[in-house]
């Protein structure tokens, strides 16, 4: 943004701080307001719209310029190619991360493990502050599988440190306990021995100390802590906040109906 050609290099460079705050401001809105496609069609507006004026912003100054305007020190292309060197792979990068790593970040489902709370197709921002790795029973986080670093996974947390959990026929029990599933979904009726796979079947287990048991809401089709365990909490990266925009790839069309839904 801005325009330095015009001789107003510190016009360009206020704007483009406006920009990388704007990203930050977006981030917080996404997490604390953004819960309807309304809120969400405000951001994109808005950030269009900067976009926009910082293009008229530029062709307005270099028309006030074209006629009388002498270089300046820094008309050079090399001083062009630093700034744009600078910003575009220095500065927005770091920004970018910071956001990434403690605001908020965008994922991609390619699952139906979750389904049909977060379904294939659906693209989700992430809590990436410190608040939401420590969750609850019943959140939903983003966390490093603890098999492979390399993948992130997305689970409902069922239990937490110090309870017990067990299944019986797929009925899920916590401390002795039916839990209240409203969310969770049973596409199959065959019901799997606990000697043959622990998908329906699962003896007693205590989750140690700030660890997680976690299960997917699509219960026969879901591959979790039933089959590899707990999850640590220095695991956890984040819970999930919102669905931002949602492709179904099968129709070719879009869940209009999902964008901007708050995922409980």
């Amino acid at each position: 943004p801005g325009s330095p050609l015009c001789g107003k290099a510190q016009r360009g460079v206020i704007l483009f701080v406006i920009e990388q705050l704007l990203v930050v401001g977006f981030s917080i809105s996404a997490l604390a307001y953004t819960h309807d496609i309304y809120s969400l069609g405000l951001l994109i507006v808005v950030g269009i719209g900067f976009g926009i004026f910082c293009i008229f912003d530029a062709m307005k100054n270099a028309r006030a310029k074209q006629e009388h305007y002498e270089l300046a020190k820094y008309n050079r292309w090399f001083v062009y190619a630093a700034y744009f060197i600078v910003l575009s792979f220095g500065v927005s990068p770091l920004v970018s991360r910071g956001v990434k790593t403690n605001l908020v970040q965008a994922y991609k489902i390619p699952s139906a493990a979750m389904a049909p709370t977060v379904m294939i197709g659906d693209h989700i921002l992430v809590d990436k502050r410190e608040s939401a790795k420590a969750p609850q029973r019943g959140d939903l986080i983003i966390f490093e599988y603890p098999v492979d670093p390399t993948k992130d996974f997305l689970k409902r947390v069922v239990a937490i440190g110090g309870d017990t959990v067990e299944i019986k026929d797929k009925k899920l029990f916590i401390n002795g306990a039916p839990a209240a599933e409203p969310y969770a979904v049973h596409y199959e009726a065959d019901i799997i021995p606990a000697a043959q796979k622990p998908r329906d079947n699962l003896a007693p287990q205590v989750v140690p100390a700030a660890s997680y048991f976690v299960m997917g809401d699509n219960r026969d089709r879901s591959y979790d802590s039933r089959f590899w365990g707990f999850v640590p909490q220095e695991k956890v990266k984040g819970g999930v906040k919102n669905i931002y925009w949602s492709w179904d790839q099968e129709k070719g069309a879009v869940r209009w109906e999902r964008i901007g839904m708050k995922v409980r």
